[in-house]
């Protein structure tokens, strides 16, 4: 960053805020997907069938996934295309829970990983907490500014110390 160009702090101001945005909308949707798993009415389902592995194609990803029949208490048969999981093979005869997203479109619910829903939220919080400590520094500098001139100064003569004793290394 040159030191005489205002555009270059107006440019980081922008793309910090962008990275913000980005970061604050996946978090909702995020959110969003914990929300509708733990509000849902799951029900007690046993696999008919098990297809065979194809791709479930979507805007943003492209996943394997297999075809699982199953049947309700009810009677009722459905299927859904469930993403594998390390952990997790189901087989026929197996009890699986389900929910009802749309009338005839039905979700496994054993689909949902609280491993891989953690670790994007704390990707996506992550930005939030940098920014927030910048803000804390910032606020810091402008109650105590006296404080920081001493930081800087001494963390300008550990550097020069440094370097002096390099070069005096170097000499002999």
């Amino acid at each position: 960053m040159s030191p005489n160009r205002r555009s270059d702090r107006l440019v980081i101001w922008v793309c910090s805020l962008a990275v913000l945005a980005g970061a604050g909308v996946l978090l909702g949707f995020t959110v969003r997907d914990v929300v509708r798993h733990v509000s849902a009415d799951d029900q007690p389902a046993t696999i008919t069938a098990i297809g065979g592995t194809g791709s479930r194609v979507s805007t943003n990803d492209r996943r394997r996934s297999r075809s699982i029949s199953f049947r309700l208490e009810d009677g009722s048969e459905h299927a859904d295309a469930a993403e594998g999981r390390w952990f997790w093979w189901p087989d026929e005869g197996d009890t699986i829970h389900v929910h009802q997203v749309a009338p005839g479109d039905w979700e496994i619910s054993e689909e949902f990983s609280w491993l891989r829903t953690l670790g994007f939220a704390a990707l996506f919080l992550l930005p939030w907490v940098v920014a927030l400590l910048k803000v804390w520094e910032w606020g810091q500098k402008r109650r105590h500014p006296e404080r920081w001139a001493a930081k800087e100064r001494e963390s300008r003569d550990r550097v020069r110390q440094r370097l002096d004793r390099k070069r005096q290394s170097r000499g002999t």
